[in-house]
Parts: structure tokens; sequence; C-alpha cells
């Protein structure tokens, strides 16, 4: 069975282009453009990685953070974001939050990062 992968950006370019690009690799994705779109599929699926942008609408990356830990979400995410890493560390402080990503990103990074996340947490 194929890993079931939550995109979670606002624009909707990014989100193709990830889910095209992670469907090649084999993965099975979801998406959501806000952050409460990804909360409730969150709860409603069984999610093995939530690749998100940190900047949403409805619920900002840091309010879905929280209430992904109120509901003792435990799979891997990954934050991408266009601001300064230092200004959302904070972040880290969760413990299914493996790394921050910086806008514009490399593909084939990421596509390793998504396959070495998988693979660690299996």
């Amino acid at each position: 069975m194929s890993n079931k992968i939550l995109i979670v950006d606002d624009q909707a370019g990014i989100r193709l282009l990830l889910e095209e690009i992670l469907k090649s690799e084999g993965y099975e994705t979801v998406s959501a453009k806000t952050g409460k779109q990804a909360c409730e599929l969150a709860e409603q699926q069984s999610i093995d990685l939530v690749i998100m942008d940190y900047n949403l609408p409805i619920m900002n990356g840091s309010e879905v953070l929280s209430h992904l830990d109120e509901i003792g979400f435990t799979a891997p995410v990954l934050i991408i974001t266009g601001r300064s890493r230092e200004s959302i560390e904070k972040t880290m402080e969760y413990s299914f939050v493996q790394e921050i990503i910086l806008k514009p990103f490399d593909i084939h990074k990421l596509k390793e990062m998504v396959s070495g996340t998988l693979t660690h947490s299996s």
C-alpha cells in the first residue's frame, strides 16, 4: 500500500505541482487549500506525511500544528515557508515537525526528504 501524503498550500499551482510529482513517485495524495481543511482531513483520514505551507488562510501554520498536537497527530510534517527559518523556529517544538523548507525549494531535494522521512517514520 502506498503512503498517503497531505499537501496543504493556498496556491493551487504549488499544490498541483507537488501532487503531480509525488504521484509520479508512487505516493497517494490528498490536498487542502486552507489550514481548516487540513485539520479536517487529518482527523478523517489516515495520513502518513504532511507537506504544509506555513502561511495559510483561515488557520495559519501555527494554529494547524497546535490543532494536530491536540488531536494526537503523530505523522511527520514538513513545513514550507517563504519566511525566515528563525521566524517560525518555534514550530520545531512539535515532535512531528521534521523540517522547515524555505521557498523557493528544490524539487529533487524535497523528493529525497519525503522518501527519507517516510522510510524513517515507518
